[in-house]
């Protein structure tokens, strides 16, 4: 029997509405759960819910393309707050959260991220919605073709923290900076250290999306290709990625969205257990 348990009534009540309480139950939940408990809160309560959570946590949730009214909860934080947090958000996912900020809140928020940070999601945010360019990842891992496959491999080991993801090497010509081949993990791994990283590429076209290509077609072009992320490719030099989980966040968080505003599961296990419910 825990703490909880034997807490009379009032003091469940208390803790239903204790953002700390709720925040301390919900650190060792997967991000999943602990989206689907404050998707049950009120927009008040699950802001100081996420504020109490430890920074990487609370990045980890924002991160989720299941946390619903996420613009909405962005805004109601502290300015300096929310531009900390969104600081450590992937760059694709902070784009969709300001396409749906308004006024002056956006550009406000847009003013406190880093240089580089800000300068990313302008350039996302350019972008219609629904297409490669406005769900691609600006994170993604590039060498020049002069590399051997040893060099390669240690710089992805050096990367590998600072990329949202890592399924393919993008090798670039060093003068013109164009994309030459695409090379998987897969592949780099299984080559020989000291032979020319271009030495493991696969013949053949190279596969790409146009920034302005719609996201069903990127995503018809990964399911045909059996691809796990596709680069984009503006004038032969790669601006961006789009992922098999940028596609199917997007697809699946536009088909389900009237789903969702009809019926909603009336509590998370998390919740519930902190609710005393």
């Amino acid at each position: 029997m825990t703490d909880l348990d034997v807490q009379d009534p009032a003091a469940k009540a208390d803790n239903m509405v204790n953002p700390a309480f709720l925040a301390a139950s919900m650190i060792e939940e997967r991000a999943p759960d602990i989206v689907e408990a404050l998707n049950d809160m009120p927009p008040e309560l699950a802001v100081a819910v996420l504020l109490r959570l430890p920074p990487d946590r609370a990045i980890e949730v924002l991160d989720q393309p299941g946390l619903e009214r996420e613009p909405e909860l962005v805004t109601l934080m502290p300015r300096e707050a929310a531009a900390k947090l969104l600081a450590g958000v992937s760059a694709d996912r902070v784009a969709d959260i300001f396409h749906q900020v308004k006024e002056p809140h956006c550009s406000e928020l847009l003013d406190l991220l880093d240089p580089d940070t800000r300068v990313n999601i302008r350039r996302l945010l350019q972008y219609p919605k629904d297409t490669a360019g406005s769900i691609m990842t600006t994170e993604f891992a590039s060498v020049p073709s002069t590399y051997t496959v040893q060099q390669t491999l240690d710089y992805v080991r050096h990367v590998e923290s600072s990329r949202e993801t890592i399924y393919a090497i993008y090798v670039l010509d060093p003068l013109s900076k164009k994309l030459v081949k695409t090379i998987t993990l897969r592949r780099l791994i299984t080559g020989d250290p000291q032979a020319p990283v271009l030495s493991v590429a696969r013949p053949g076209r190279l596969i790409t999306a146009t920034p302005l290509m719609d996201r069903e077609d990127v995503a018809r072009l990964i399911s045909k290709y059996d691809l796990l992320a596709v680069p984009v490719v503006d004038h032969g030099r790669v601006i961006g990625i789009v992922t098999v989980d940028d596609v199917i966040d997007a697809i699946v968080q536009e088909t389900t969205e009237d789903v969702q505003k009809a019926w909603r599961p009336s509590t998370s296990r998390t919740w519930k257990s902190a609710s005393g419910r």
